[in-house]
Parts: C-alpha cells; sequence; structure tokens
C-alpha cells in the first residue's frame, strides 16, 4: 500500500511541479489574487492583503460617465464616488520593468480583469504624464470594500472622461513590448545618417485601413500650440525647451476610422521612425481622456518647419515629463 501512494505521488509530481512553475511566472490568475508577468523583472502574484500593505492613494469624487457607442447618444451619469486603492504605476515598480532607456516608450501594459475584459495602457502615459497618477487600482469605494466575484478590486482612471477603461475584478497585469527593432544605436555607430521623411503611413492593422500622409495633409487638420515642451531624455539629456505646432494624433487617426464613439480600449497606437525609435499611446489617452489633445503630431517648431534632422513630422506631448515619445522622422502610426 505504501509503495502504491508513493508511485502515485511520483506521477502527479511532475503535474504539481509545472502549476507551481506557472504560478511563480504569474502566469495562472487566481481567485482573489493578481498576477503580474510579461517583461518584468520580478513576475509575481499580489493577493488583497498584500496591496493593502502598499502606499495606499486616495481619489475623491471620481465622475464616471457611461461609454458612449454613437455621437448622438445622451450623457448618462453611472456614479461619483471616492475611490481608496494602489496606484498602477507603484504596482508595476514593484515589479521592475526590463527594458530601460529607449526601449521604454514602446512598452505598453494590459490591464485583464473578469470576463477577460482588457483594457491597455501606455509605458509613457503611466510614467511620464500625470495621468500616471490616475490610474488607481482600487479596493475601496466610498470607504466600503469593493466586493468582487473574480479577481481583486476594481480599475478607474479618474482622468478619463468615460468608463471604458473601467476593468472589474483584476487578474493580470501584463507587460509587453512592441516588435519594432531599434536600429538607432547600430546607426550612430555606422555614421549612418537616413534620409528625412517626407510622408508618413497610417495603418489600422485590424481592419486593414491605410493611407500616406504628407505635410499638406497634416497641416489641413485644426492645430494645436504647444509653448514650451521641454526636451529631456536618458540619452540625450537636457535637449531644451521649445514650442511646436501641429495636428492632434486623434485627428490623424480618425482618418482611417478610429473615433470617440465605440472605442477599443484593448488597442494601442505605436508611432515609429526608420531607425526603430518609437513609442506607444494607448487609445484611452488618446480619445477618452481630459488630456488627450496634449498628443501631437507637430510640423512646426519654434515658428519654423521642422527640418531635416527632425522630418517633416515628430511627435510631442505636452503632459510628460521627458521627451522620450518625441519620435522624430515619422515614418509609420499604426494602430494594433
Amino acid at each position: 500500500m505504501l509503495r502504491f501512494f508513493k508511485r502515485r505521488i511520483l506521477a502527479v509530481f511532475p503535474f504539481l511541479a509545472i502549476i507551481l512553475c506557472l504560478l511563480g511566472m504569474g502566469r495562472v490568475p487566481i481567485n482573489g489574487m493578481i498576477s503580474i508577468h510579461g517583461a518584468v523583472k520580478n513576475p509575481s502574484i499580489i493577493s488583497l492583503n498584500e496591496l493593502k500593505k502598499m502606499p495606499s492613494f486616495h481619489m475623491n469624487d471620481v465622475a464616471l460617465l457611461k461609454e458612449k457607442k454613437h455621437h448622438d447618444d445622451p450623457e448618462e451619469l453611472l456614479c461619483k464616488a471616492s475611490y481608496r486603492g494602489v496606484l498602477l504605476r507603484d504596482i508595476l515598480e514593484r515589479a521592475g520593468m526590463e527594458y530601460r532607456r529607449k526601449w521604454e516608450p514602446g512598452v505598453y501594459v494590459r490591464v485583464r480583469g473578469s470576463e477577460n475584459r482588457d483594457a491597455v495602457f501606455s509605458f509613457g502615459e503611466i510614467f511620464y504624464s500625470s495621468i500616471g497618477r490616475s490610474i488607481l487600482l482600487a479596493y475601496e469605494k466610498d470607504g466600503k470594500p469593493i466586493p468582487f466575484a473574480e479577481g481583486c478590486g476594481e480599475l478607474i482612471v479618474a482622468t478619463d472622461i468615460r468608463d471604458g477603461r473601467r476593468i472589474c475584478g483584476i487578474k493580470e497585469i501584463i507587460v509587453e513590448r512592441v516588435g519594432v527593432k531599434l536600429e538607432a544605436y547600430k546607426d550612430a555607430k555606422k555614421k549612418t545618417v537616413r534620409p528625412p521623411t517626407s510622408s508618413l503611413s497610417l495603418v489600422n492593422t485590424r481592419d486593414g485601413k491605410s493611407m500616406e500622409l504628407k505635410l499638406e495633409d497634416i497641416k489641413e487638420l485644426p492645430s494645436v500650440y504647444i509653448n514650451a515642451a521641454v526636451m529631456v531624455g536618458d540619452c540625450e539629456g537636457f535637449g531644451g525647451m521649445f514650442s511646436f505646432e501641429g495636428a492632434p494624433l486623434n485627428l490623424l487617426l480618425k482618418k482611417i476610422g478610429i473615433d470617440w464613439w465605440g472605442l477599443a480600449y484593448d488597442q494601442y497606437v505605436v508611432v515609429s521612425s526608420a531607425d526603430g525609435f518609437c513609442a506607444t499611446f494607448s487609445l484611452g489617452e488618446i480619445f477618452n481622456s481630459r488630456l488627450g489633445d496634449n498628443i501631437v503630431i507637430a510640423y512646426k517648431k519654434n515658428g519654423e518647419f521642422l527640418g531635416p534632422h527632425d522630418g517633416f513630422a515628430l511627435s510631442v506631448v505636452r503632459e510628460d515629463s521627458t521627451g522620450g515619445r518625441s519620435v522624430k522622422r515619422i515614418e509609420k502610426i499604426e494602430v494594433f
């Protein structure tokens, strides 16, 4: 009998080892816990009790409006409440980002909750923008615990206009990087100078819509003026403070069918140059944030059209604390 039980234990052990390994890598969601994995140094599973031990953040009187499917839909206030929880930024910092320097603007974060609902956030909005101080994984609402049937807590974005990125029962936080190969450092070593761009490709990868835009096409759109953008980065140091003029990114995306109504919040945008430098933007920050018009595809710098060094268009984000998402010589803008 003892030998029989030993054989059964030995037979089951490999399967237990696989499950424990997956749990250790944060790939098996457990009810009441949050799995953090992907491009992080410390994949982990955090329980509600562990969350409550982290520094808490309070947001008072957050108004949540119902998502609109059509332009003519009436505005509807779902609720106005105060929340307490942990900033998504703090959870990610605890896990540790795998990428550094120029790799970071190409990173995005996917938050998955009950019913497998996803919301995507860009690295820049979490760590460079003031939006990062409004993305809360809440466990209390109006002083009372938030109930959940699956996952843990509720994701609230106080700077969003509507509730499209509110996710209940958080199960997973997944950090990923776009598949754009960075060639800028190789170019610098080889002293390769790529020619300035004169047009960019605008592509919606989900439905195949695409178009080429030239300077004249962007100039036709309503312009936004940024009077003081600080260009500073980990690699380049302080570049200076400049004024920029250009068109909001949301108006460019509207040309390929991305609009304010009926958004898919699991999508994101990649702005990239020929040398592989790129930046991500979530559809939430572009269309649903109170700061959305701060994301500009600029064609003027200090009152003059951009020179060969910058190409004919570059991305500028007024809200960002660093110039990390300022992509020069833009070649593509893709929606994934």
